[in-house]
């Protein structure tokens, strides 16, 4: 029989026999659309007649169906399923929901898996005298950086969202408005932040999960070529990589200039 996606209309042939059930889930091999197939009326209806798939609804995660932000089952599932299989969970995501859930998400455990990763460099930097200051100033100092964790990691997912979102308009590449971005990115971020409970290497493989998570979920929610989204996760990462190795490059001037100066004045 052949088949037609009811987003990008997409046609191609497809075997009858290779149906195993009536909710049988089929994606789009353009898009990459959920669809099931519909039932045929009249089951003496020729195999080459055309059916066009209904698109398979949303049915969000785990968390979007949690009964308090304390929901430590919904929150377990949803961030096992967004670290393993990101490509399912972010294609089932409920992006009509708003960003409210994502949100809590980010804000309760994205927060609570960064402050368990400063924890362990505090640790490690009390150990080996990094941190110079007595017991008092490091409790201290490390009480201002749990309260300013949530508004920090809020931030830099609104920044983050924008810029990247911004960048996919510009490559034609958005099906879905910022809140679909914005979802994406907060809940990667959110799941990614708890690899912080492996002590110090956790720190450091977070970031690096994190892209990936976004790359992938990313494609999925605006339905884009994987080519257009590395390039806007690539070109905020290139510029910040450019202002930095200017910063640096500034600097090291200026200490030229300045010793050329003292050479100058002693001669």
């Amino acid at each position: 029989m052949v088949i037609r996606c009811p987003r990008c209309r997409f046609t191609s042939a497809h075997r009858e026999e290779s149906r195993s059930s009536a909710d049988h889930i089929l994606y789009c091999p353009r898009c990459q659309t959920p669809m099931s197939f519909t039932d045929q009326p009249d089951p003496t209806a020729a195999s080459g007649a055309e059916a066009v798939l209904q698109p398979q609804l949303h049915q969000g995660t785990d968390w979007e169906r949690r009964t308090s932000w304390l929901d430590l089952v919904a929150f377990w599932r949803t961030t096992k399923n967004i670290l393993f299989r990101p490509a399912a969970t972010f294609t089932a995501l409920n992006y009509e929901a708003g960003i409210r859930s994502s949100i809590v998400y980010l804000l309760v455990y994205g927060s609570l898996g960064q402050v368990i990763g400063r924890y362990w460099f505090t640790l490690l930097g009390i150990h080996y005298g990094i941190l110079e200051g007595n017991a008092l100033d490091n409790t201290i100092h490390f009480a201002v950086a749990v309260l300013l964790t949530p508004i920090v990691l809020l931030a830099f997912i609104l920044v983050g969202a924008g810029l990247v979102h911004l960048l996919l308009r510009i490559l034609r590449a958005t099906q879905r408005p910022f809140t679909a971005t914005f979802q994406v990115m907060a809940y990667a971020s959110g799941a990614t932040s708890f690899v912080n409970v492996i002590p110090i290497v956790g720190r450091f493989i977070m970031p690096i999960w994190a892209l990936v998570l976004y790359f992938v979920g990313l494609a999925k929610a605006h339905q884009t070529s994987k080519t257009r989204v590395f390039i806007a996760l690539l070109a905020p990462l290139v510029f910040a990589g450019l202002f930095i190795t200017g910063i640096v490059l500034l600097h090291i001037v200026t200490h030229v200039l300045d010793l050329l100066e003292a050479i100058q004045q002693t001669i």
